[in-house]
């Protein structure tokens, strides 16, 4: 089954990406300028499952020291992994959206902090 394309995701500002892969148990979405990728899996390792969300920043930036322009990206991921039972959806959801709560919470404190190398 695979997700709607497109795909939209807010970052500074909503943002479409049309799917450009489609793998068996994997898809691609990009924006049409290439800056922004979506990347979502399914695994399945021995007595497990994982779910890998991946999304791509790119951009062109140039060293201070030499003055070469160069591509640089930064990634930031959900990866939820399971056994094949005992797990219900609605307590994973509980998982992941603790998880989200915790970042965001007191408008991104908890993310700026271990962004800022705090653990």
């Amino acid at each position: 089954m695979a997700l709607a394309d497109p795909q939209s995701v807010t970052t500074d500002s909503a943002k479409t990406l049309a799917r450009v892969v489609t793998g068996d148990t994997s898809a691609t979405y990009l924006t049409s300028d290439g800056v922004l990728e979506l990347f979502v899996s399914h695994q399945q390792p021995k007595g497990s499952r994982r779910t890998l969300v991946k999304l791509t920043l790119k951009k062109v930036s140039t060293d201070p020291l030499t003055d070469v322009k160069s591509e640089i990206q930064a990634q930031a991921y959900l990866t939820v992994v399971r056994p094949n039972v005992g797990f219900s959806e609605a307590e994973l959801i509980q998982l992941a959206t603790g998880l989200f709560a915790w970042n965001t919470a007191g408008t991104n404190a908890n993310l700026k902090k271990v962004l800022g190398l705090e653990s």
